[in-house]
Formats: structure tokens, sequence, C-alpha cells
């Protein structure tokens, strides 16, 4: 089994590595495959949030998610990106990333998938376990990240 570690410099590169993990290993998800959108979302926002080491990115696939400690010590908003946008790949629907701020110096800060569901970008952010499926989003600056 080959690992690859790379630096990730930039929001456009942390963006398609999560692209990457998700959309080539969406069939890591196992038994998650047969889940619904709202039991799968359920499940992902119910996972602990647990933010990177300071100066630190990290994006895996989502088998090292599922199968490491990662579901019971928690989660950053890229990884549970990487697990919502994997089960869009497997569902065959089209998925999104957006890089925003939520904060007032607008720097940005956060990233989650928005899924095309009938024609429209709905939000499917599993980050805390507060938030809701399709959920409005209030956001101070945003960047769609690029492929």
């Amino acid at each position: 089994m080959r690992t690859e570690i790379k630096q990730l410099r930039s929001r456009v590169q942390t963006g398609k590595a999560i692209y990457k993990s998700a959309s080539k290993y969406y069939r890591d998800l196992g038994y998650h495959l047969d889940d619904s959108l709202h039991s799968f979302f359920s499940y992902v926002k119910n996972i602990p949030y647990k933010e990177d080491p300071t100066g630190t990115e990290i994006v895996s696939r989502p088998k090292y998610l599922l199968q490491g400690t990662a579901v019971f010590e928690g989660m950053d908003c890229k990884k549970k990106a990487v697990l919502i946008g994997a089960w869009a790949e497997a569902h065959g629907v089209p998925w999104r990333l957006l890089a925003v701020s939520e904060r007032k110096d607008k720097q940005i800060h956060h990233v989650f998938p928005q899924l095309k569901i009938n024609g429209e970008w709905k939000t499917v952010d599993a980050t805390y376990p507060d938030y809701q499926l399709f959920m409005p989003k209030k956001i101070t600056a945003g960047e769609e990240l690029l492929r």
C-alpha cells in the first residue's frame, strides 16, 4: 500500500487534494455506499470536530478516515468534505467545494461541499453536529476551489 505525503501550500492545492481523494477513492466508503444522503450526512456530522495541528493541512482518502481513529478522535472540515464528496461521486451527484470566511476580517478559514440537487447547488456542510442538511450559510467572503 502506497501512502503519498505532499505539502499543501495553497487553498487551490488543498481543494485539488480533496477532490482527488473523494473522486478517486469513493469506493472506500464500503457499506456507507448504500446510505442515503440524509443518513450519511448525519453520520459524518456526528463525527467529533478536531482541527489539524497548527500550520498543517491534512487531507486523506476515505479509507483512512473511516478505518482510523479519526472517526473517534475527530475530523476537521476538509476531512468531512472528502467523505461527503466521496458519497456524491459514488451516487453520480455533481459537487463542488467552497472555501469561505465567516469572519469579520474575511480571512478564508473553512471549506465545505455543495451538491447539485434538482439543478440547484445545496450546501452539505457536516462540520459540526448542529449543522443541518442544506442549511444556508452566511458567508462574508467565498471562493470556489477549482479542480
